[in-house]
């Protein structure tokens, strides 16, 4: 039986025919404010209340900084392993990294075929544009591809949208199982925030938009929903 992995927000567990599927690799693309690393935290801490081994990855904040925000929204939650490449690393997440921690994409491979995770979280994906070339990253995507359908684990990534040139950012939406857009838009006085499906390789993509908000208690994410 394939396994499925809860993303921790029930309106959207249902319409994933119960969560994430093992073996995929899905990308969150979202426009800036949307709030995708809030979703993120959900899915990480999910797993790591299930007892999973959790590995989250962080470009753009630091580990203090993304314990701080988990405490902001989660009154309580397991630890799990947090490895960041911003700021000074407070734990020791993983020693065998010390040598490769000059080259981010070699740390990463070499973290990952030392050991099993059930769900991997890089926030942002977008980062590795900046560093690497247009190649090494999509070698790196299908990388986590390859790990996630051999461990039927989860792996979810971050992308802003709007950052890449639109060839590269059509590539990452190509080689991920699932894509998952998130949206602002304004109405009157508000701005509302819109999660649609893209793709998802095993289920029968949801054609709705849902409206969702960000609170002191996460996602929330309303269960009516939309017909595109």
């Amino acid at each position: 039986m394939m396994k499925v992995y809860r993303s921790g927000i029930v309106p959207l567990d249902v319409q994933l025919a119960g969560g994430v599927p093992g073996g995929t690799v899905l990308l969150i693309l979202e426009e800036p404010g949307a709030g995708g690393e809030v979703f993120s935290y959900h899915f990480a801490v999910e797993g790591a209340n299930n007892g999973e081994n959790v590995l989250y990855i962080a470009t753009d904040d630091s580990e203090k900084d993304i314990k701080k925000f988990l405490n902001l929204y989660f009154e309580k939650f397991r630890e799990f392993t947090i490895l960041s490449f911003k700021g000074k690393q407070e734990t020791d997440a993983k020693g065998y990294l010390r040598k490769t921690m000059y080259d981010v994409l070699t740390g990463i491979k070499t973290i990952l075929k030392n050991e099993k995770f059930d769900r991997v979280i890089i926030n942002n994906i977008t980062f590795f544009f900046s560093k690497y070339s247009h190649e090494d990253v999509i070698s790196l995507i299908e990388f986590l591809s390859n790990i996630a359908k051999e461990n039927e684990s989860a792996f979810l990534l971050l992308m802003t949208k709007g950052m890449l040139e639109e060839p590269q950012e059509t590539a990452v939406k190509h080689f991920c199982d699932g894509v998952i857009e998130l949206n602002l838009r304004e109405f009157e006085n508000e701005v509302q925030r819109r999660l649609k499906f893209i793709k998802f390789k095993g289920i029968v993509v949801p054609r709705l938009v849902m409206r969702y908000e960000l609170t002191d208690r996460g996602v929330k994410m309303e269960s009516a929903m939309r017909v595109i």
